[in-house]
């Protein structure tokens, strides 16, 4: 790998750990999924430094060319995260449902508490 390449990599990487701790920082990320960006970002940051290593993934995978393996690794990560945002939208979901009911109830006892006082 050219050293221009391996500047670039992890001037990105860098910049990219900086950016999620920007957002955690603003409370635009919520601090229990910055781990799996910080790590994407590390991943990144060893991959420019020891371009090696995706070598050796790649014989360890059988996969035939090193950037194959980079892109297999890229789609199981990107669907890692895919699968903990869907679960995190998935419990908002079910929280939002519940506490839609809840109100509705809530609203139904103090319409009929209030029709009752009208009545006495």
């Amino acid at each position: 790998m050219e050293p221009r390449l391996q500047v670039f990599l992890i001037i990105l990487s860098l910049s990219f750990a900086v950016y999620i701790m920007a957002l955690v920082r603003r409370e635009a990320l919520e601090l229990k999924y910055t781990l799996a960006w910080c790590l994407m970002s590390l991943i990144l940051v060893i991959i420019a430094l020891k371009p090696i290593v995706v070598i050796v993934i790649a014989n360890a995978l059988g996969v035939g060319l090193p950037v194959n393996a980079v892109f297999l690794l890229g789609i199981f990560c990107i669907l890692i995260i895919n699968l903990t945002l869907t679960v995190a939208v998935s419990r908002a979901s079910v929280r939002t449902k519940r506490l839609a009911q809840e109100i509705a109830i809530i609203k139904l006892e103090l319409d009929q508490v209030k029709s009752s006082k009208l009545m006495d």
